[in-house]
C-alpha cells in the first residue's frame, strides 16, 4: 500500500501531467486516486470547480446517476406537457 504522502504526491504529479487531460477538458488518469479533481487553466494553474477523474469507477457511477436523473426529469416534464398539466 501507497503511504498517504506518496500518493498525494503521486495525484498532483498526474494531475500536472497534460497527457492525462483529454482535449484539455477531460481527465482520466488511473494513478490519480481521486473521484473529483480540480480544473487545471492552461498556465497549469487550478481554477475554481473541479472535473471527474474518469478513470476512477465512482466518477463513472456520479455521472451515470446524474444523467440519468435529468433524462427522468425530462420524461416527467414532457409526461405532464402531454397531459395538459403544463400551461
Amino acid at each position: 500500500m501507497v503511504e498517504p504522502s506518496n500518493q498525494n504526491q503521486i495525484n498532483e504529479t498526474e494531475w500536472l501531467n497534460r497527457a492525462n487531460w483529454k482535449a484539455g477538458l477531460f481527465y482520466y488518469s488511473q494513478k490519480d486516486t481521486r473521484i473529483w479533481v480540480p480544473k487545471l487553466s492552461m498556465f497549469g494553474r487550478r481554477r475554481y470547480g473541479g472535473t471527474p477523474n474518469f478513470a476512477q469507477r465512482g466518477a463513472r457511477i456520479y455521472l451515470a446517476i446524474l444523467l440519468g436523473f435529468m433524462f427522468l426529469m425530462f420524461l416527467v416534464v414532457l409526461a405532464l406537457e402531454r397531459a395538459g398539466q403544463l400551461k
